[in-house]
């Protein structure tokens, strides 16, 4: 079963992700942030992107093996389209978490403050991943699309073969 490189190196990249959600979650431990600050919608948007992250992962990865079972030769152009729009959506949705972890490590005491700025540090190693993932599959779509397409149509000028 071979896979095409993109496929390989963003599974790569996703379960870097999945780690780095999962130590979020972790810092995120329940018991502690109650102690501290009430249950308010900046904690459920957390707990929402990271579960939708997760999800957006998971799903992504066992597709990837789907399509490599395809071989090489697979046309990945409605996979890069759809990658490069969940890897913005969630290059976004971690965005909106660094400014809550940044937001809430300023307001409250040191060691809660501590933790809120490791979540905010994580979710910006999560945007870098997700940049990553949107660069690999644009380059992809602009290779095959574009660049492919003109040296297609650049072998003909005018009825004549060109080098």
């Amino acid at each position: 079963m071979a896979f095409p490189s993109q496929l390989l190196i963003s599974m790569g990249v996703k379960i870097a992700i999945v780690i780095l959600t999962i130590v979020t979650l972790i810092l995120l431990d329940p018991s502690y942030v109650t102690a501290y600050i009430s249950i308010n919608y900046e904690i459920v948007i957390i707990y929402l992107v990271s579960a939708l992250t997760l999800l957006y992962c998971i799903v992504s990865v066992l597709m990837s093996f789907l399509l490599a079972k395809r071989g090489e030769d697979t046309p990945l152009t409605n996979c890069a389209f759809s990658e490069i729009i969940f890897a913005t959506a969630g290059i976004m949705g971690w965005l909106i978490i660094i400014g809550i972890g940044g937001t809430i490590s300023q307001r409250t005491i040191i060691e809660t403050g501590e933790r809120f700025g490791w979540i905010g540090a994580m979710a910006g190693l999560n945007v870098g991943c997700f940049l990553i993932i949107a660069a690999i599959f644009a380059a992809n779509v602009v290779s095959e699309k574009i660049i492919q397409r003109q040296n297609r149509f650049n072998k003909y000028d005018r009825g004549v073969y060109v080098q």
